[in-house]
């Protein structure tokens, strides 16, 4: 309890030193920010919705096929009504309330909860691990050249790990352990190759929404964006002290786009990214 509490506090401390550091860095151009969501438009912002409201649909179909590999077999309907509802978890700090939520949820559908604590974590796992993977495959291969901050070997690093993180006797072993004695994890490469090719939808669904957000007229292109929010996303899952990856997602997210779009559109883009 005591380190509960003290992971608890330190969470909503990274939260109020996050904001005190955003007013400090943006301090005298909020006017600026301002004036860039309302350029925004509600055209664009609805539409920004409907693509963030595809990929979320899309994960949930991802979660249903790792719930398949521990577990049995739940109706679509069913396993989005278990994984939506418990990804509201994901803002209450502590990391685990998410998961917690959807093992409860499984018992209505006769799932045992060991099998939806695997899935879920392993559905963060590959979900973190194409984040890199995408994200550092597109820099790469050029997707925010006009940044400093994609420089250096890092995008390579982050491409390698994520792709290490899929190998299909890692998440086989993990799923195994987490699921519990007589439970054999089913993940291959079809499968493995099933996930990354959801994901990639997921993470275009994503950027598509995240272009559409930014105000100005500068654009860092759909596979800019596409990098940037995919490996916006994998940073606020590492973070761990940020509650839903808040406040580290967004500092990432204006680092990648600032010198595409400018300090004011990134900042007004990251907000609304997370408002969606």
């Amino acid at each position: 309890m005591t380190r509960h509490r003290a992971l608890a506090a330190a969470r909503w401390l990274f939260v109020l030193v996050t904001l005190a550091l955003a007013g400090w860095g943006f301090r005298g151009r909020w006017s600026e920010i301002g004036a860039a969501v309302a350029a925004t438009g509600p055209l664009r912002l609805a539409a920004a919705l409907g693509c963030t409201a595809a990929g979320l649909l899309l994960t949930a179909r991802l979660w249903r096929l790792l719930l398949r590999a521990v577990g049995p077999d739940v109706p679509a309907r069913d396993a989005a009504s278990v994984f939506l509802v418990g990804q509201l978890g994901k803002y209450v700090p502590g990391s685990v309330w998410n998961i917690a939520v959807q093992a409860r949820l499984g018992r209505r559908h006769d799932v045992p909860a060991r099998s939806v604590v695997a899935a879920s974590t392993v559905f963060l796992l590959v979900h973190t691990a194409t984040g890199l993977l995408v994200g550092g495959a597109l820099v790469v291969g050029g997707a925010l050249a006009g940044s400093a901050v994609a420089g250096g070997p890092w995008p390579w690093a982050a491409a390698l790990v994520g792709a290490l993180a899929l190998a299909p006797p890692l998440v086989r072993r993990l799923a195994g352990r987490i699921a519990g004695a007589g439970v054999r994890a089913t993940w291959g490469r079809t499968d493995a190759a099933r996930a990354v090719a959801l994901m990639a939808l997921v993470w275009l669904a994503y950027g598509a929404s995240l272009l559409l957000l930014v105000p100005g007229p500068g654009s860092p292109g759909i596979a800019g964006a596409v990098a940037a929010f995919a490996l916006a996303h994998a940073a606020g899952v590492l973070v761990v002290v940020a509650p839903a990856g808040v406040g580290a997602r967004e500092a990432v997210l204006v680092a990648l786009l600032a010198p595409a779009v400018g300090l004011a559109d990134a900042a007004a883009a990251a907000l609304l990214a997370r408002l969606v």
